[in-house]
């Protein structure tokens, strides 16, 4: 097991994790040089390190691209434990290593870190990684134990108390985590590798002539197979919620701008086409792609966004009890944006040379359209 996955999560000698670690290394290095130190409370930093760690332990669990690989695994006999620990290590360290480390350069660089930090940021890592695995197993057989872990996350987040109570919390979570993971199965990883394809609908059946609503059908069905980008984008707001309420409370004045930028994170949405090796091909044959798929996509993508930032500011609205204009004028106008540059995106630079989905969900390239709000956000909310 160890070896099948590894081989392809972390590359050949490990080069994919060797090259993540130069890469947040030169991150770290030559950001630290900015004179911007952040004093980030304790609750933040677990937050981050559970959310953006848990996400991505889930993602890569569910990779139906990494069941491909595992698929002859469960017609073979094997050690139940043993390779359930493997495939857990395996799955840590392509997290750790391939992912939350390029996090963990951006924290060093612009925050004051002390040791003590790095213990509580790695205990915060060990929660994410056995209970996203816990999360992904108990979802459907005991999914009340998954909503558990969830409010788990919270509580160890803003509960704890400073000082030592912080590490003992922390610890006894992952003591508790760990020993639900021990009662798993490799059954309860396994995935379905069905997926969502393009099926060809006559204009007989439909009455529709235009493939642009067969392109509108086939979205909605990726949609609605894909229900986890409904739970990912509620993840999100409730993120972007609390660090603007969080932001603002501390002085912080871009903080509801900013979170605007956050939500634009469009997760599995922003790479439909290169989730689908096979649906480039499709849309290149097409006489006009632009009107027959691009064009509905951006349309596809503007209401889902658009439904986000309202989202977003109804529940901020319920918490702080006001409204702010300027947030609301600018929401169908970084929807569009978001719209426009991610249906660019994926006609001209596809992603096609990824391993598994989270290499897909968080490459450099889905972060070009956040980056282009946040400054904007940063600069209109300065004025």
């Amino acid at each position: 097991m160890y070896e099948i996955l590894s081989r392809k999560l972390l590359g050949e000698r490990y080069r994919s994790v060797i090259k993540s670690i130069i890469i947040a290394g030169i991150l770290a290095g030559g950001l630290s040089g900015i004179d911007v130190k952040l004093n980030l409370a304790q609750s933040v930093l677990i937050i981050t390190v559970i959310f953006m760690s848990g996400t991505i332990v889930i993602q890569t669990a569910s990779s139906k691209d990494n069941a491909k690989c595992l698929k002859g695994l469960f017609a073979m006999p094997y050690d139940e434990k043993r390779t359930l620990f493997e495939y857990v290590a395996v799955i840590g360290l392509y997290t750790l290593f391939t992912k939350t480390i390029l996090i963990l350069g951006l924290l060093f660089a612009f925050t004051k870190l002390t040791p003590y930090d790095g213990i509580k940021m790695f205990l915060a890592f060990l929660y994410a990684l056995f209970g996203g695995m816990c999360f992904y197993a108990y979802r459907k057989k005991i999914p009340v134990i998954s909503v558990i872990l969830l409010i788990g996350a919270a509580a160890v987040s803003f509960l704890l108390p400073k000082g030592i109570f912080t590490y003992i919390g922390l610890a006894a979570a992952d003591i508790i985590v760990v020993l639900l993971f021990m009662f798993c199965k490799m059954d309860d990883f396994r995935v379905d590798e069905s997926s969502v394809k393009i099926r060809t609908v006559s204009e007989k059946n439909t009455g529709v002539k235009t493939p642009g609503f067969l392109m509108l059908r086939y979205l909605f069905r990726y949609l609605v197979v894909n229900k986890g980008i409904f739970i990912n984008s509620l993840i999100i707001i409730a993120f972007a919620v609390f660090f603007s309420w969080n932001g603002e409370k501390s002085g912080f004045p871009m903080a509801v701008g900013m979170a605007m930028g956050l939500i634009s994170i469009g997760s599995q949405i922003s790479t439909v086409v290169s989730s689908n090796r096979h649906l480039k091909g499709k849309i290149e044959s097409m006489p006009d792609k632009v009107r027959s798929f691009y064009a509905p996509y951006a349309v596809f993508l503007f209401c889902f966004f658009l439904v986000n930032y309202a989202l977003f500011l109804t529940a901020y609205f319920i918490i702080k009890g006001e409204i702010i204009l300027k947030a609301v004028i600018l929401a169908p106008v970084f929807a569009a944006e978001c719209a426009i540059g991610y249906a660019f995106l994926e006609d001209r630079f596809t992603l096609t040379n990824w391993k598994a989905e989270p290499d897909l969900y968080h490459h450099p390239r889905k972060y070009i359209v956040p980056a282009i709000i946040l400054l904007e956000a940063a600069l209109l909310f300065m004025i």
